[in-house]
């Protein structure tokens, strides 16, 4: 009798092993759709939104951080984080960063000192290596004294971060360019939201425009400017805030696209009805992170496809 070859058998047993895990699993998950633990299109969205980005092309994530701002550009292999939201989403803007593969990032740029924008810095400085933070330069009086600023400040001494004012400049980000706008003009505002840095990504023949909290006073100095703001997808300011984005200011940037970042049920009433007439007028495609989830905005420098992680949400929808 010829007895059984081992590795054949052992191959048939892994072979086996394989088969029940999978098996578990497609019954783990129909268990919990079935108890509405989690819906089909989060299932899905899950997986779409955990896929690495295409070596060659650029991916620009609006992060639903609720009432507050985080937006992941990733080009070749190289990540550039925008704000990372208040300090209570520290663990989702980590969770996304992992989900992402990102284990450094070339820059964090924080548009402003406001904690809904910078509330997780300190986190995203432990949790993974950043080469460069850029702030703003912003007068004594508004500089903030709560401890989550003082937090951040610490950690980055700690950890030998190295913390940059931002000047008109041109960053490279894996072959995509990152303007930062001027601020030549930032001593006039008496608003914090107004020193916000306003960045322009540039990827071949598409490009974005990230205006953090500005409003009127900001964008009506950009407008004077010599800079060209326009724009293929544009960051509504202020969480869509009725100050920001003027009707002048929109036909500036020429945007299809509009990405408004802000918390369901808001006690500031963002967005509002006023804003979101003025860029029904000028914007072909509006994605809410309130209503949308996550928003993912890839392209490959000519075409531009649009992700959402909630694709049912009855405002804007998935557009190839």
């Amino acid at each position: 009798m010829k007895r059984p070859d081992p590795e054949q058998s052992g191959a048939h047993k892994l072979h086996a092993a394989i088969g029940i895990i999978v098996v578990l699993a497609v019954l783990t998950v129909q268990a919990l759709m079935h108890f509405g633990v989690i819906t089909g299109s989060q299932l899905s969205a899950f997986f779409r939104l955990s896929e690495k980005p295409v070596s060659d092309d650029l991916s620009v994530h609006f992060v639903d951080v609720g009432q507050g701002d985080c937006e992941l550009i990733v080009c070749n292999g190289e990540a550039c984080l925008i704000d990372c939201g208040e300090q209570e989403m520290a663990s989702k803007v980590k969770g996304y960063l992992s989900q992402q593969g990102i284990e450094s990032l070339k820059y964090l740029i924080i548009s402003h000192q406001h904690t809904d924008h910078m509330g997780s810095a300190a986190d995203v400085l432990e949790y993974v290596k950043v080469d460069k933070v850029i702030m703003p330069d912003i007068p004594d009086e508004l500089i903030p004294t709560n401890t989550v600023y003082e937090d951040f400040l610490d950690t980055a001494e700690r950890l030998g971060a190295q913390i940059y004012t931002a000047k008109e400049e041109t960053l490279d980000l894996g072959g995509c360019e990152i303007h930062i706008l001027p601020q030549s003009f930032h001593e006039e505002y008496e608003s914090l939201n107004d020193y916000s840095l306003c960045v322009k990504a540039v990827y071949k023949n598409v490009s974005f425009l990230f205006t953090g909290d500005a409003e009127s006073a900001e964008e009506q100095n950009i407008l004077q400017s010599d800079f060209d703001i326009s724009a293929d997808v544009l960051k509504v300011g202020h969480h869509g805030s009725s100050g920001s984005c003027s009707d002048e200011f929109l036909s500036a940037v020429g945007a299809e696209y509009a990405v408004i970042e802000v918390g369901v049920g808001n006690d500031y009433g963002h967005p509002a009805k006023s804003l979101l007439s003025r860029l029904e007028k000028h914007c072909r495609h509006i994605y809410r992170t309130d209503i949308n989830g996550s928003v993912v905005i890839r392209t490959d420098g000519e075409n531009i496809e649009v992700r959402c992680e909630k694709e049912d949400a009855n405002y804007g929808k998935s557009e190839q």
